[in-house]
């Protein structure tokens, strides 16, 4: 698979914010479900990372002046879709804190320093990284005999929760999801 082009990644992030961030007026966040094979099929990269260092800074997004958090990541695993990998990424993330300054954007992952965890990637034309669904595409990686993906801490409520990668995933030791999720890999 070739690299997105800036209108295919536009377009990406796009209906990921259509879709993963519906605002209600009771102050909570809640989001569409993204099905296992819709977030397998549309991430350009799934492995397991451990996040090394985080700066966060601002950035021009539309016109809007934005924090956001740059991590960089070594790559632990390779789960699906990892021609090319490199063993270290930098993925991008929404929010974040400079100083005295926060900004928090509800639904976003969030990368710990020191933490595994199962992501799946859109790759921008500048070679950045983004986890494709926000938090319905970051999984923790809970350590012990068997390892097991751990729901994201700041997933919001999912509509049709049934049919959402999350209920698909959670809960499962890393080598079984491995094999859910290769099993979707268009061939």
């Amino acid at each position: 698979m070739g690299q997105v082009s800036r209108r295919g990644f536009l377009l990406g992030v796009a209906s990921g914010a259509a879709t993963g961030a519906i605002s209600s007026t009771a102050s909570a966040t809640i989001v569409r479900a993204l099905s296992l094979t819709s977030l397998v099929q549309t991430s350009r990269r799934i492995v397991v990372v451990t996040a090394l260092a985080a700066e966060s800074h601002f950035e021009d997004l539309g016109r809007r002046r934005r924090v956001v958090t740059d991590t960089r990541v070594s790559v632990e695993e390779v789960v699906a879709k990892g021609e090319g990998v490199d063993r270290e990424l930098l993925v991008r993330t929404l929010g974040g804190s400079i100083g005295r300054l926060g900004e928090l954007v509800h639904g976003q992952a969030r990368l710990i320093l020191g933490q595994p965890c199962a992501l799946f990637l859109l790759q921008a034309p500048d070679g950045l990284h983004y986890v494709n669904g926000m938090a319905q595409g970051h999984y923790p990686v809970e350590q012990g005999a068997a390892r097991r993906l751990a729901r994201s801490p700041d997933l919001p409520e999912i509509l049709n929760f049934d049919s959402s990668a999350v209920k698909a995933l959670v809960g499962t030791e890393l080598d079984v999801a491995g094999a859910r999720i290769r099993a979707l890999v268009p061939r």
